[in-house]
C-alpha cells in the first residue's frame, strides 16, 4: 500500500466521519446553501448596493459590500432552514437513518475530493512517480477523473501532462 492510497483512504474516512456526524440533511442543506447565497448575490447585491449603499464611494466598494451583505444574509437564512429541518427530522425519530446517509454522502464527497486532487495532479510529474504508479487505488481515481474530464474546458483537458488520465 503506498502513500496515496493512504492518503485517499484517509480523505474518504475522514469526510464519512464528519457527514456521519452532521447527517445527510445537514450535508445537502449545507451545500444547497452555499449556492442559493452566491445567487443571491449575484442576482441582488447590486440592486441592494443601489438602493441602501448609494452613499458608499466608490461605486465598486458599494457593489461589494452590497454583494456581501446579500450573501451573508442569505445564507444565514438558509443556516437557520437547514437547523430547523434537522431538528424536525430528529424529532421524527429518523436521526439514524439521516446519519447513515451521511455516511453515505460523506463517502461519495471523499471519492469526490480525491479525484479532484487526482485531476490536479494530472497536471504535473506525480503521476509518473514509483509511488503512484504502485498504488493500488490510483488507477480507480484516474477512471473516474478520465470520467470527468468531458466535464472541463477543452483548454484544461489538452494540456494534461499525464497521458494515463
Amino acid at each position: 500500500m503506498e502513500i496515496f492510497d493512504i492518503l485517499a483512504a484517509l480523505v474518504v474516512f475522514v469526510c464519512v466521519i464528519i457527514s456521519m456526524m452532521r447527517g445527510v440533511i445537514a450535508e445537502v442543506a449545507s451545500l444547497v446553501t452555499w449556492i442559493v447565497a452566491f445567487v443571491a448575490a449575484r442576482m441582488f447585491g447590486q440592486d441592494f448596493a443601489e438602493a441602501f449603499l448609494s452613499s458608499v464611494q466608490p461605486h465598486v466598494l458599494s457593489v461589494a459590500v452590497g454583494f456581501i451583505l446579500v450573501f451573508a444574509a442569505a445564507w444565514l437564512v438558509m443556516y437557520l432552514l437547514r437547523s430547523l429541518l434537522t431538528a424536525i427530522v430528529g424529532t421524527l425519530g429518523l436521526g439514524g437513518v439521516n446519519r447513515l446517509l451521511g455516511g453515505v454522502f460523506g463517502a461519495l464527497k471523499g471519492v469526490l475530493i480525491v479525484t479532484f486532487v487526482v485531476v490536479v495532479c494530472s497536471f504535473t510529474d506525480l503521476p509518473k512517480t514509483d509511488g503512484w504508479k504502485n498504488s493500488i487505488s490510483a488507477p480507480y481515481f484516474e477512471s473516474l477523473a478520465s470520467a470527468a474530464l468531458p466535464a472541463l474546458s477543452e483548454y484544461m483537458t489538452e494540456n494534461l501532462k499525464n497521458p494515463m488520465i
